[in-house]
């Protein structure tokens, strides 16, 4: 069953427009953030690990892929918001706080409507912002 699934999973993102592709990293990060506050009230140090190590690299890859040079101030602001997620990340992770990661997921959530809103526009528009 799980082969089927990444296939599904797979296929999903290869025929993606790069806005979606976008919402599903959002998906991706905030997913593993709310897991990784499950697994610091279960006092489960290793699985908090892996899940927020996971919603790091995921933000890291956006912050990667901005491309200041098609907009510039979507960029540096959007830049300081992922520096922001990371930070708290870090903090929740460091000082097992699951507290630190509430404003991370409004922060992804907020992202991630926006967004959304420009996955649907029409087919052939590339967001602002991502390369």
């Amino acid at each position: 069953m799980s082969f089927a699934v990444a296939q599904y999973q797979s296929q999903q993102v290869q025929t993606a427009s790069p806005a979606r592709v976008v919402v599903q990293f959002y998906d991706g990060a905030i997913k593993f953030i709310k897991l990784g506050s499950q697994s610091i009230a279960a006092r489960d140090y290793a699985a908090k690990g892996m899940q927020l190590s996971r919603a790091h690299a995921i933000i890291t890859e956006l912050r990667a892929n901005l491309d200041p040079e098609r907009a510039p101030a979507l960029c540096e602001e959007l830049d300081r918001l992922y520096v922001y997620v990371l930070d708290c990340i870090t903090e929740a992770n460091m000082k097992m706080d699951q507290k630190a990661l509430a404003p991370a997921i409004k922060v992804l959530e907020q992202l991630r409507s926006a967004w959304a809103e420009v996955a649907d526009t029409p087919t052939g528009v590339r967001p602002l912002g991502s390369k």
